[in-house]
């Protein structure tokens, strides 16, 4: 299929019409000037606009473009305009792999973001590192995309599944949870969260673990063989089947306690699940929901777009303005010296914690944040069917090193 583009157009009325559910995609073609104007720093966007995960695709960009507004009309980046070049991957290795390689060679964009498939994000990585680039994942936790060698990828959005897992089974212990059950995904981030699972959660519980094809839709099966008296499954393993296997799971009458998910925006979550969401379902973010400043964002969010600003245009937001950091901090455009400040940077946002990374772009000294829903709308967005609550948050956590799971 031929690649469908979106760049930033730097308008209010785009960002308007667009929405936090619209198709960033359908506004193929739009294309803005390369980087090879001397008045613009290119951002490539490796955004999944279309198949299983293109929510995240769509709302991570209104969250990108929305903080690459507000740094253009503030005076850009060293002098420069940021510009958005998002190109649907579909989910796909190979193509996300062209894409990079023809925006960084063509369109001299200085760093890429996007990425939310481990597989997309193993092989975006690979190419990265050959083009001395810098990636910012947007989900993609499989912990093998960053070995201790990679110089040019760094997590924003996701930890490592083996971090993500261990948060649910402190719940798990936390919460005396007995009979446990699990399905994960055919692909890099299940199989990650399968070796996870069994390396995490508590030695004395009653597990049954299932694994589903990435693409499955129907869970009922998979439910059928898990224990009635369950206390919480554990879906966390297979992000793109989450909103159905809640909602199947309600339909044949499971009733654990607890249902983790992923990152996977909430509005979509709602949107597909309805009002029974807040009947324990719960996913893990790292912006910090809760905080002045994201609230402050999110009323400003609201104000121009009419939308709701959640965790995924929350990790697009700050991604960009993390990039903007640092370049500004460098004081170069220059891709190896973004990638040597970002090793170097102890960013205060959105987030619980400041963003700071290893040696390798890991996330380090970071919290992770589980979030259930509430029936009432928030104040920062008042046409809202939904708020989020906490339910559980870690303590500082320090980065996995790859070597004790790869």
């Amino acid at each position: 299929m031929p690649e469908s583009s979106h760049s930033n157009v730097r308008r209010r009325s785009f960002m308007k019409a667009a929405g936090a559910g619209a198709g960033v995609s359908l506004l193929a073609g739009c294309m803005g000037e390369g980087n090879g104007d001397d008045d613009t720093i290119t951002i490539a966007g490796l955004q999944p606009y279309s198949g299983p995960f293109s929510l995240y695709g769509d709302t991570h960009t209104l969250g990108a473009e929305f903080a690459m507004e507000q740094i253009n009309e503030d005076g850009g980046v060293l002098d420069q305009e940021l510009e958005h070049e998002g190109v649907d991957t579909e989910s796909d290795p190979g193509e996300a792999a062209t894409i990079l390689t023809r925006l960084v060679e063509s369109e001299d964009a200085v760093a890429a973001i996007g990425p939310v498939s481990s597989d997309v994000g193993v092989t975006a990585s690979s190419t990265a590192e050959d083009l001395e680039v810098p990636l910012f994942l947007h989900a993609a936790g499989d912990i093998e995309i960053l070995p201790r060698d990679s110089r040019y990828t760094f997590r924003t959005a996701l930890p490592p599944a083996p971090a993500f897992i261990e948060a649910v089974a402190d719940i798990i212990s936390d919460e005396g949870y007995e009979t446990v059950g699990a399905i994960n995904a055919d692909y890099a981030w299940g199989h990650a969260a399968e070796d996870a699972i069994e390396g995490t959660f508590p030695d004395d519980i009653d597990l049954t673990m299932d694994m589903a094809p990435q693409g499955e839709s129907d869970f009922t099966p998979y439910l059928r063989d898990m224990p009635d008296d369950m206390d919480i499954l554990v879906g966390s393993g297979h992000p793109p089947g989450i909103n159905d296997m809640f909602s199947q799971m309600v339909e044949i009458g499971l009733e654990p306690e607890l249902m983790t998910g992923a990152v996977s925006p909430p509005e979509s979550a709602y949107g597909a699940i309805g009002d029974p969401i807040s009947e324990g379902y719960a996913f893990g973010h790292l912006p910090d929901v809760y905080s002045d400043e994201y609230q402050q964002v999110a009323d400003e969010f609201y104000e121009e777009t009419g939308e709701y600003f959640g965790p995924t245009q929350a990790i697009g937001y700050v991604t960009v303005n993390l990039i903007a950091e640092v370049i500004e901090q460098q004081g170069s455009a220059d891709p190896v010296d973004i990638a040597d400040g970002l090793r170097e940077v102890e960013y205060d946002t959105l987030f619980a914690e400041p963003l700071q990374f290893t040696e390798w772009g890991e996330l380090d000294q970071y919290s992770l944040i589980w979030s259930g829903f509430e029936l009432e709308a928030p104040e920062y967005y008042p046409d809202g069917e939904f708020d989020l609550q906490e339910v559980y948050r870690t303590d500082t956590l320090d980065a996995v090193d790859p070597d004790e799971w790869i």
